[in-house]
């Protein structure tokens, strides 16, 4: 009888506790590396997106900002909407990154905007 009682609020208390922690822990939703060999100097850039909420969207955002030149990797969290790009600051910087993302996509002659930064 006690097992009874014991197994499910044991498992009532790991699921609570794993909600209490969730917001400890940063883990990514997608990380892409752009280059195989790393500059010698790398600078980040963290940005805060509207429109960052999955990692297909993510996938999206690193195709935005893989044709520029100097970006050197993305780690994205849709869980806090946030971007960090790495990038080469002799070749671009955080507004040519912004640019590429903030501009439209075209699809069946219409415009779509799908990431915006928030300031």
């Amino acid at each position: 009888m006690k097992k009874v009682i014991v197994i499910p609020a044991a498992i009532l208390i790991l699921i609570l506790v794993a909600f209490a922690t969730m917001g400890a822990y940063r883990v990514p939703t997608l990380v892409v590396e752009f280059v195989e060999k790393r500059p010698a100097v790398v600078e980040s850039v963290e940005y805060t997106v509207d429109g960052l909420t999955c990692r297909g969207k993510s996938r999206g955002f690193a195709g935005m900002i893989s044709g520029v030149e100097g970006v050197v990797s993305l780690t994205t969290y849709v869980r806090s909407n946030t971007a960090i790009v790495e990038y080469d600051p002799t070749l671009t910087d955080p507004v040519e990154i912004e640019t590429a993302f903030e501009g439209p996509i075209v699809h069946e002659d219409e415009e779509y905007f799908l990431f915006k930064a928030k300031k």
